[in-house]
């Protein structure tokens, strides 16, 4: 009888959990970020929006170009003055000013092709306004999903690569004038989304004026050194794979005159795409979420780098091979460098979690090199159309050029090495030596199963509000349980419990 209740007792924790994970207010904000995405595909990534201006592609590279500049910058400035963008990133007047700021640069857009000054000034200031608006509502993402539990992350992550995807192509069948419009509400759409998921979740409830704690590189030295080189590698890696991708679909573009209007392929192969970035954020899910060991996401890391260079190598395929639709080969560069892009945004955001108190430096970092990447790329690209023009030899070189930069990324930048640690920080089910020091800790001091359960989360920098909704517990329950704990460890705050497990770890 007993076991039975025991068993039923599981079913429903873990349909409770399932309930939690699949909840309307985490799909939301996968919906929000998708709104984020989607909005840089359908400005940068077509030319819906450029489409009736004689000289539509000059005028949307000038503005993509003067955009990412000014992402890049201001992502900058956000790293170096964390703590003052701290006090103001959460506030009601920035809640609206952002994404009625990206709305406005969209609208602008549809100005650039006015003939003389008027255009060029629409340039211009699309261009800035677009960039530091779209640098700030990142932010938010990358603070959102770090106070979100990992596998709920996980889905809104997924969630969102899924949706844009599917809106870009039906996007492409949209007149200018509707491509306008419908780009530019993505991100105050985006907003109310997220605005719902917050605060239904109540994230940000218990610090509604100042929503982040003060921002400070960790007090251990270990933890500092960690933070830095998972933050250098992160950055290193996306960016010289942003090069290699932006390289590749600069080319890519040239060859398959999207401008002639071939839309019913293109949004073919964006079909195509999203069914393998589908599969590939389930399988990376499972991997991250879920495995015991780094095995799996190491597999599924090898499995994506691989993919980025079998789509580097289909670079000069169409002009070998003038039967072969350059759709093909895009559609592999996409569904790879979108399928890594995600599996970053997971380990990047669990970064962020765990260094909660360095996150808006971290993210800002990370985010800014992963702009510049494919600035570079596009630089790179437009430079080698001017040497040599579109022919095989100038696809051998960019080809040559980007398997070159993938490898030294997995080989000294991002390597397994690098995702087993980050992995390390992943608050997984199991964590072998970590889990096992929490076991020696609890059993010395006389912790009970639930003040283990709570000293764990807590641990793991775990906030209150989460441990409330992982454990079924009320907040008075979760503050009585940490009292104890303190008392029974004789230690008065969660770095001193830390720095007790971790000796205990040694």
């Amino acid at each position: 009888m007993t076991a039975g209740f025991k068993g039923s007792a599981e079913a429903l924790q873990r349909w409770r959990a399932m309930r939690q994970l699949l909840s309307l207010p985490v799909v939301s904000i996968g919906v929000a970020f998708g709104c984020a995405l989607v909005w840089v595909l359908m400005v940068f990534q077509s030319l819906g929006i450029f489409h009736n201006f004689a000289n539509g592609e000059a005028i949307m590279d000038a503005v993509y170009l003067i955009s990412i500049v000014s992402t890049t910058a201001t992502l900058a400035l956000i790293a170096v003055f964390h703590r003052q963008v701290r006090g103001i990133l959460g506030t009601n007047p920035m809640r609206i000013i952002i994404p009625a700021s990206l709305a406005a640069s969209t609208f602008l857009m549809y100005a650039t092709g006015v003939p003389g000054t008027l255009g060029v000034v629409a340039i211009g200031a699309s261009g800035v306004l677009s960039g530091v608006s779209s640098a700030f509502f990142l932010m938010y993402f990358g603070v959102t999903l770090g106070l979100l539990p990992l596998r709920e992350s996980i889905v809104a992550i997924a969630t969102g690569y899924g949706l844009s995807t599917v809106a870009f192509s039906l996007y492409l069948f949209f007149s200018p004038f509707e491509a306008t419009v419908c780009a530019a509400t993505t991100a105050p759409l985006g907003a109310v989304f997220l605005y719902y998921g917050v605060h239904t979740l109540g994230l940000q409830k218990q610090q509604e004026h100042d929503p982040l704690p003060p921002q400070q590189m960790p007090e251990n030295p270990d933890e500092r050194r960690l933070l830095r080189r998972l933050t250098a590698a992160f950055s290193l890696s996306m960016l010289v794979v942003g090069v290699a991708y932006e390289l590749s679909r600069t080319l890519y573009v040239r060859m398959g005159a999207f401008a002639a209007g071939e839309v019913g392929d293109y949004a073919l192969v964006q079909v195509v795409v999203t069914t393998v970035v589908s599969l590939g954020s389930m399988g990376l899910a499972l991997a991250l979420a879920s495995a015991k060991s780094s095995w799996g996401p190491q597999v599924c890391y090898r499995l994506t780098v691989l993919f980025l260079l079998v789509g580097v190598f289909l670079l000069p395929a169409p002009l070998i091979f003038p039967g072969l639709s350059t759709f093909l080969p895009l559609a592999v560069n996409n569904a790879s460098f979108l399928c890594l892009n995600m599996m970053m945004w997971v380990l990047l955001t669990g970064t962020c979690r765990r260094f909660f108190t360095s996150c808006l430096r971290t993210f800002a970092t990370v985010r800014c090199a992963w702009a510049a990447g494919p600035l570079c790329g596009m630089l790179v690209g437009r430079w080698l159309l001017a040497e040599g023009q579109l022919t095989v030899p100038t696809l051998f070189a960019a080809a040559l050029i980007c398997a070159v930069l993938l490898l030294l990324m997995e080989s000294f930048m991002f390597t397994e090495r690098t995702l087993g640690e980050t992995l390390e920080l992943m608050p997984r089910s199991q964590q072998g030596h970590f889990q096992e020091s929490c076991r020696r800790v609890a059993q010395r001091y006389g912790l009970t199963d639930r003040e283990r359960e709570v000293m764990v989360l807590f641990a793991k920098g775990r906030t209150l509000p989460y441990i409330q909704k992982e454990l079924y517990l009320s907040k008075s329950t979760v503050s009585t349980h940490r009292q104890h704990i303190y008392q029974k460890l004789g230690v008065h705050t969660s770095q001193e419990m830390i720095d007790l497990i971790q000796r205990e770890r040694v």
